[in-house]
């Protein structure tokens, strides 16, 4: 049986991926332009096989994103730049897809999951929301998947939302530090003299934070509440213990290693590292020599042959940075210092209006990443009057939460699958006490960082 063909567009968007490597060490004005039209190609290609939602809201971005440059009369400029701009997150979906199926195909990850879904009622919440936390802070959205298979339909109503929340809680908490998710990469392309070491300590402080905080907050609730039984938890193995910790810190430690020893972007350091730690993670895998070449060579073509499947990310994250960069020609940064200082004079005011506004855009459809890439562009660091790395963090803290309270999400759409849930009823009515209850302490968090470095 032969092998499917792999489609043109999977050829485009490795190039893209390649460009954008490229870019890193050789000076070539031609990779503008050529990853910018590729962009575009790859969208011509797949926009009619993205479903209705991320195809509506690309469009839009892009659309209102190129008018507002020809207004400002900067169309031709900004549509290069707000294109090929984009290469960066192509990259980052690129390396992400080399690491999930080894993961899902992983004997130690696998138990790592029964370990994380056989706990008792007691501890279950923190343990599934850390547990996926740990995973999916390196994995991904690998990590949640491992783990979402504790999520039965046939569950109790107040269960079912319970442990929905635990893994949602504790998947986006990661976004807050770990240097795998997109959130990390939107904030430091968005804030470019902020280093990924610069606000990492604080974002997992505010994560941990966040998990704890969950957990005490489910507990007042439901402290009275039957939770369903559950059987002997199953402990990890010595073996495997070391296996998930090397796969997990190696990983870790190649990418922010590179990062810091090189001086390199994270997707880029994503971009080298994840193609060929996933080729010998498969190889480590199969248990006979003469069959490493096969699954290697397997690996590479269903990862290659997938990446039409990321149209929706792409969409969304392309129209984003084509909306902030056309936006950006219409509202000059020096006209908005002004305004800021008689209408919202406090630069503590303007730290709770970020994060509560990216908050109150995302849970109305607008992703994150749309806000953040507006606010780089329109409202950068001396505008807003707060240190680059304080408002940094302050992003990074809102980010996950924003993604509870959006129904379209991929967080949300993902659990909503899973459960049967509708994303609405996750988004608008599960999530949005706590979410804003968090988000109040990331606000004064962020105050308070910003006070302890006058």
């Amino acid at each position: 049986m032969t092998s499917p063909k792999i489609p043109l567009s999977a050829w485009i968007y490795l190039s893209i991926a390649a460009l954008a490597l490229i870019d890193v060490g050789v000076d070539w004005a031609g990779i503008v332009p050529l990853a910018a039209g590729l962009t575009v190609l790859f969208l011509v290609l797949e926009i009619f096989n993205a479903p209705p939602t991320p195809r509506i809201i690309g469009v839009l971005l892009i659309g209102a994103g190129l008018a507002a440059a020809a207004y400002g009369g900067q169309l031709e400029a900004a549509a290069l730049d707000g294109f090929a701009r984009s290469k960066t997150f192509l990259l980052l979906f690129f390396a992400v897809a080399w690491l999930q199926i080894p993961a899902r195909e992983s004997p130690a990850l696998q138990a790592a999951r029964q370990v994380i879904t056989s706990q008792p009622p007691g501890r279950r919440f923190l343990i599934a929301a850390l547990g996926v936390h740990t995973l999916g802070s390196v994995l991904n959205l690998a990590g949640l998947s491992l783990v979402a298979t504790m999520i039965d339909r046939r569950l109790d109503a107040g269960l079912l939302k319970r442990l929905s929340t635990a893994l949602m809680l504790g998947f986006t908490s990661a976004s807050c530090w770990s240097p795998f998710y997109v959130s990390m990469v939107v904030v430091l392309t968005a804030l470019p003299t902020v280093q990924w070491i610069d606000v990492a300590p604080f974002g997992f402080l505010f994560a941990m934070m966040g998990v704890f905080g969950g957990f005490l907050y489910d507990r007042v609730l439901h402290r009275r509440g039957a939770v369903g039984g559950a059987g002997e938890p199953v402990r990890l193995s010595s073996q495997n213990k070391i296996r998930v910790i090397g796969v997990l810190g190696s990983l870790a430690v190649l990418v922010v290693g590179l990062v810091e020893m090189a001086q390199i972007s994270i997707p880029v350091a994503l971009g080298l590292v994840a193609p060929p730690f996933a080729l010998i993670w498969t190889a480590s895998m199969t248990p006979g020599r003469s069959t490493w070449a096969t699954h290697m060579w397997g690996l590479a073509r269903q990862v290659v042959g997938g990446l039409p499947a990321l149209r929706n990310e792409v969409l969304v994250f392309v129209g984003a940075t084509v909306f902030g960069v056309g936006v950006s020609t219409l509202i000059p940064a020096e006209n908005l210092g002004p305004l800021l200082d008689v209408w919202l004079p406090s630069i503590d005011a303007r730290l709770v209006a970020l994060t509560f506004g990216v908050a109150a855009l995302s849970m109305i459809g607008l992703h994150p990443v749309i806000v953040v890439i507006l606010v780089g562009e329109v409202l950068p660091p001396d505008v807003l009057g707060a240190p680059d790395w304080v408002i940094g963090v302050a992003l990074l803290g809102v980010w996950g939460l924003s993604t509870m309270i959006n129904p379209y999400s991929a967080t949300t759409l993902y659990l909503a699958r899973v459960s049967g849930v509708s994303a609405y009823t996750m988004a608008w009515r599960w999530n949005p006490p706590f979410v804003f209850i968090a988000i109040s302490m990331i606000s004064l968090g962020a105050i308070f960082l910003r006070h302890s470095t006058l």
